[in-house]
């Protein structure tokens, strides 16, 4: 099955720790390079993070702006993106190897689906490791309050860097500065129509 081109969207601001690994951890995907752009929106960094990022160069695309915010970083990385599915990446996160491939192969197959989430590790301050993950794959359509509700208690699975959708879905809606708050960056459910994914 052919693969479907994705924009990698990573939003970024002072990770001058954490950014080479996340930038990293996307060319090492086993996904073709030549079906897959990367665009790195830095959200106004003071340290050293452009400096990092643009070591990537022709790689990817660095795009600076002022700050304003996650979703403002996002929403001027959407517009840009050439890909018929967007994943996104925080700039203090990085993926596994396979993450791409996987979540296309989802896409690809199920012309329903709008949005992909999968399980997440975090690690911790005091060293250890805790994973997120659904108990079983799920699928469910958002077209009630109940299933928007639904949506909303299994949001920890589609934050930003465990998301991943439709790129029309992204450019019709964008992101709000409500839906990229805390910790979890969470895209706020109730206003999205179509399939989801918990992968």
């Amino acid at each position: 099955m052919a693969k479907l081109p994705i924009s990698v969207l990573i939003d970024t601001y002072n990770q001058e720790r954490f950014i080479e690994k996340a930038v990293t951890s996307v060319l090492e995907q086993n996904f073709p390079a030549a079906e897959r752009e990367i665009i790195v929106v830095d959200d106004g960094s003071t340290d050293r993070t452009p400096e990092i990022v643009q070591r990537f160069e022709p790689n990817l695309r660095y795009i600076r702006k002022e700050n304003g915010g996650q979703a403002s970083a996002f929403n001027v990385g959407i517009p840009e993106c050439q890909g018929q599915i967007i994943a996104f990446l925080d700039g203090d996160d990085y993926w596994l190897p396979g993450k791409l491939s996987r979540v296309a192969d989802v896409l690809a197959k199920n012309s329903a689906v709008g949005f992909v989430g999968h399980a997440i590790k975090e690690f911790l301050p005091d060293g250890q490791e805790r994973i997120s993950a659904p108990a079983k794959d799920e699928k469910f359509r958002i077209q009630s309050f109940e299933s928007a509700r639904h949506f909303r208690l299994r949001k920890s699975y589609l934050g930003t860097s465990r998301m991943t959708m439709r790129a029309e879905i992204a450019r019709y809606h964008g992101l709000s500065a409500s839906s990229c708050s805390g910790s979890e960056s969470n895209t706020d459910g109730a206003s999205y129509s179509g399939k989801v994914v918990l992968n």
